[in-house]
């Protein structure tokens, strides 16, 4: 490439790069649009990349514009064609605009929430706008140095267009679009925990049930037994008062008998001795 000498060759080289950026952000768009859920969303990035083709047709002229200055440059003895008709005849590919697009495709591929998903395509597309907005403010400062007013006033336009819809995106981030992706995301955290704590209190349920049908069953035996125990003691008990009874019963009747014997007796003797 020929060597840039003054302000106008770079600015012919940044109307260039912003062709190339245009060109790209006009097959990268339908990605997005496709990856987005919001309507409002989806509305908005169907809208820029209308405003986009159109931007891209507005450089086209732009270049004519620069073109024909070129031409006037040289009637008037200014010999800059090298450099300015090697540039408009070789294609300059804007490689900051590629890296933002395949990042951005990268991103999307990434598997996502569709709230956070939005959320992801907004700060794309912004990176894309902030990248234009620099890019075309700094033409139409060129331009303006240069007094190239019609140039100027186009490259304004975009300018204008390209706020615009960083401003809308950035009213749908704030606005709704950035709640909704955190807020999915406490819900999404505070249904794991119920899940977690639910789980854990089913074990912990099982366990303790297990736990009293044992100690229940236990008492049940301990019960039976104890139970058997007592009635076994009070027949013991009442077989033991009962042979007392019988016993005591026996020495009576043996008692008696001997007093019995020993009263017939008395009364034998008295009879004799009348």
């Amino acid at each position: 490439m020929e060597k840039m000498i003054d302000l106008f060759d770079l600015l012919s080289h940044g109307i260039k790069d912003l062709f190339s950026a245009e060109e790209q952000i006009i097959e990268g768009l339908p990605a997005m649009i496709e990856n987005a859920r919001n309507p409002k969303l989806v509305k908005a990035l169907k809208d820029h990349l209308k405003v986009t083709k159109v931007q891209s047709k507005r450089l086209l002229e732009v270049q004519k514009l620069l073109n024909k200055e070129n031409k006037d440059s040289e009637k008037l003895g200014d010999n800059k064609s090298g450099f300015f008709s090697r540039l408009f005849g070789v294609e300059v590919k804007c490689k900051a605009m590629e890296g933002l697009i395949t990042e951005g495709e990268k991103l999307m591929s990434e598997n996502m929430d569709p709230n956070v998903m939005d959320a992801a395509i907004i700060g794309c597309a912004q990176k894309i706008e902030h990248y234009e907005i620099s890019g075309y403010g700094t033409a139409r400062a060129y331009a303006s140095e240069l007094g190239l007013t019609k140039i100027e006033s186009l490259l304004k336009q975009t300018l204008d267009e390209e706020y615009f819809a960083d401003d809308s995106l950035t009213q749908l981030a704030v606005g709704k679009i950035n709640l909704q992706a955190e807020n999915h995301g406490a819900e999404t955290a505070i249904n794991l925990n119920r899940k977690e704590n639910t789980g854990k209190s089913g074990k912990s349920d099982t366990g303790i049930t297990g736990g009293s049908s044992t100690v229940r069953s236990s008492s049940t035996k301990t019960t039976a037994s104890s139970g058997s125990e007592s009635s076994n003691n009070t027949t013991r008990s009442s077989n033991g008062k009962s042979a007392a009874s019988g016993s005591n019963s026996s020495k009576s009747t043996k008692t008696a008998g001997a007093s019995g014997k020993a009263s017939k007796s008395v009364a034998s003797k008295k009879q004799s001795k009348r």
